[in-house]
């Protein structure tokens, strides 16, 4: 007999599993149906924020300062996640406060469906902070044995785990080096290492390329492409916005607290912006008359670059003439995410 399925929800289950009954529905009315229970496991988001809020008290006369506004994020299983913003828009706050290290004025934040102050979360993530900073007299394998154990990692295999991270950042040959005689970009590879060592779930990574010179910063991005193509998920603030364009698969741009914008790269840029060109240095206060029409304004060492958004570009180009500001080349290009980081956060 030829039978039509019917999904009737039935949630057993809050978390991580939630059951639906399948139900058979005979075509005549002479036979009982028949019922099957499937658990489907339901996927959590390693990062969700909602309304996430930070005010500080700064005393009877400074009143407060609010660190973040109503942040919501979400961060899917498996990607690589850039948060940007100028300096103290309130990235490093985020990233204290879902690592609970900061406790919130209201909102929440959860790591893989679980509060921030659930001790379960800690060995879910690894946590780079944006200056690691380590004993000098300790020996790189020393300090990545000491965070495995605190991972949880087994005794017998803490050694060898560490070694592991080491080699994967590049610094094996230095595992034995103190690492008061390291560089910084060395050290800096320490502390991804640190941060490798446990194999979490989701890498928390606070400028992780700072202070490495251009051959560390592309091993770590080949690093991080590597990672991500493991299935880690990648929560990534950085001010180096060309590493993040390339290895991001979403980016979320604060500034002064509030999120102004997130999506793919791709969504978050324009399609294209006008560059300009022109030989003669302007003064400041020209440079603040373009820039109050939204131009950014770049002085280079024999003219000065524009950036315009082209509904713009017809009242700039009013404005330069008043100015007697010789236009010597414009040209029409795609905005890279760097413009695109300018052009919001400013």
């Amino acid at each position: 007999m030829v039978t039509t399925p019917r999904w009737d929800i039935a949630p057993t289950s809050v978390m991580k599993t939630h059951t639906f009954t399948l139900r058979d529905m005979p075509c005549s009315a002479d036979n009982t149906s028949g019922i099957t229970q499937i658990t489907v496991e339901k996927m959590e988001l390693p990062i969700k924020t909602e309304n996430l809020k930070k005010v500080y008290y700064l005393g009877r006369r400074k009143g407060t300062r609010t660190a973040l506004d109503g942040l919501n994020i979400e961060v899917q299983e498996g990607a690589v996640f850039g948060f940007l913003g100028p300096n103290g828009a309130g990235k490093t706050t985020t990233i204290k406060m879902l690592l609970d290290f900061v406790h919130p004025t209201s909102g929440s934040a959860a790591i893989f469906g679980k509060p921030t102050t659930d001790s379960a979360t800690r060995q879910m993530v690894g946590y780079l902070p944006e200056q690691p900073y380590f004993h000098k007299f300790l020996k790189p394998v020393e300090v990545v044995s000491m965070h495995a154990g605190l991972a949880g990692v087994e005794r017998r295999t803490i050694r060898e785990r560490a070694m592991n991270a080491l080699e994967r950042t590049g610094i094996a040959e230095y595992a034995d080096t103190p690492i008061g005689k390291l560089s910084k970009g060395l050290t800096q590879r320490v502390g991804i290492a640190q941060a490798l060592v446990g194999d979490p779930k989701l890498l928390i990574l606070d400028e992780p390329t700072s202070g490495l010179d251009p051959i560390g910063r592309r091993y770590v991005r080949d690093l991080l492409i590597e990672l991500r193509n493991e299935g880690k998920t990648i929560f990534l603030s950085s001010h180096i916005l060309s590493e993040i364009e390339n290895i991001c698969d979403t980016v979320a741009v604060l500034k002064r607290g509030k999120l102004v914008e997130s999506g793919p790269p791709d969504r978050v840029r324009n399609d294209n912006s006008i560059i300009i060109a022109q030989t003669i240095p302007i003064d400041p206060n020209t440079r603040n008359r373009l820039k109050f029409i939204d131009v950014i304004v770049e002085q280079q060492a024999d003219c000065t670059m524009l950036t315009i958004d082209p509904k713009n570009v017809y009242e700039v180009m009013r404005a330069m003439e008043e100015m007697h500001l010789p236009l010597l080349k414009i040209e029409t290009r795609r905005e890279s995410l760097e413009e695109a980081f300018l052009r919001l956060a400013a």
